[in-house]
């Protein structure tokens, strides 16, 4: 608005445990500045517009538009959330909140309009060119409860985000060991063994129980966090795992890189990626994206990058907003 006041918009990331809130405003270039974050509990609410609601309340503030990330497939603007009780609709946020419109959108689409206006502080390299070729295709992909994949489709001076169900991939096995993993996994989930059912939380228990069968012994963690903590403080059987988790993301994210032509870049985001992937096994995941035949050298001048920025999903749906039409 030409000569007035910045028009503020409400930009949230829900996931199944935490709502985390902020405002922004439009901005015609870089990255939309994010102010005023909070974090609430979802199991503290009734309902997302309840959070929202009071985090309005209390920070004594008056949007007119909105952009929520969810962590969920949005169908007809609305979603019903997988691991809480919330069903968000757009329609019933704006009424609730009087709004003149709210966007719902996934989270990893969230993430995938946030990648251009991610800075050096944002990502840990994993390897590859520090200088991508420019305005081509961005993927992103990540690991937490299930495995998440999106892409930043440029061509032309346009842009389009484009969200894919990668995880429900099909598994590939690299080598022998992984054959046999796959086996394992195979005969608890009725034979088809998807990219899922080991880049995730989940996943890392599948690689270790497989893992455990194959060494003849019995498990010895009981949670995803008990393999990445006792990986982190050496204990060589959940190195094994995590070892093994790197090299099935590296080939995963080398796949992906291909099919989506992502030459400017792939970015890994994702709580379990964040606590697997460092510069430790840097070599290790990049060794195995790179392994593409003759199309080695395609994906060897794509750079990987791990995001490290603290609130990716407020970032992307505060970029956005760039995308909701203008007020009449």
């Amino acid at each position: 608005m030409a000569g007035g006041a910045k028009r503020l918009a409400l930009i949230g990331d829900v996931g199944g445990t935490h709502c985390r809130l902020a405002v922004t405003h439009a901005s015609p270039a870089g990255a939309p500045p994010i102010t005023g974050e909070r974090t609430y509990r979802c199991d503290a609410f009734a309902g997302f517009e309840d959070a929202a609601a009071a985090y309005l309340r209390e920070a004594g503030l008056k949007v007119s538009e909105a952009v929520i990330a969810v962590a969920g497939p949005v169908a007809d603007e609305s979603v019903a959330m997988t691991n809480c009780p919330w069903r968000i609709s757009a329609r019933a946020v704006s009424r609730a909140l009087g709004l003149e419109r709210c966007r719902l959108i996934n989270d990893f689409e969230a993430l995938a309009h946030a990648l251009p206006a991610l800075r050096r502080g944002d990502v840990l390299p994993l390897g590859g060119p520090a200088d991508p070729i420019p305005e081509s295709n961005m993927a992103v992909m990540g690991a937490g409860t299930g495995f998440g994949t999106a892409a930043l489709v440029r061509n032309a001076g346009r842009q389009a985000v484009l969200v894919a169900e990668g995880g429900h991939m099909a598994f590939a096995a690299g080598d022998v060991l992984e054959t046999e993993v796959r086996r394992r996994i195979a005969a608890r989930t009725d034979g088809y063994v998807q990219v899922e059912h080991i880049l995730s939380g989940p996943g890392l228990m599948n690689l270790h129980r497989a893992l455990c069968e194959i060494e003849g012994q019995s498990p010895s963690f009981e949670t995803p966090d008990a393999i990445t903590e006792a990986a982190d403080a050496g204990d060589a059987r959940a190195r094994a795992v995590t070892d093994l988790f790197v090299k099935v993301f590296g080939a995963v994210a080398g796949d992906l890189a291909l099919a989506l032509g992502a030459r400017s870049g792939v970015f890994i985001a994702g709580g379990v990626s964040q606590r697997v992937l460092s510069a430790r096994n840097a070599d290790v995941f990049r060794a195995r994206f790179e392994a593409k035949g003759e199309f080695s050298p395609y994906v060897v001048a794509i750079p990987t990058q791990l995001i490290t920025h603290e609130q990716p999903g407020l970032l992307g749906a505060a970029c956005a907003l760039s995308e909701l039409a203008p007020a009449d």
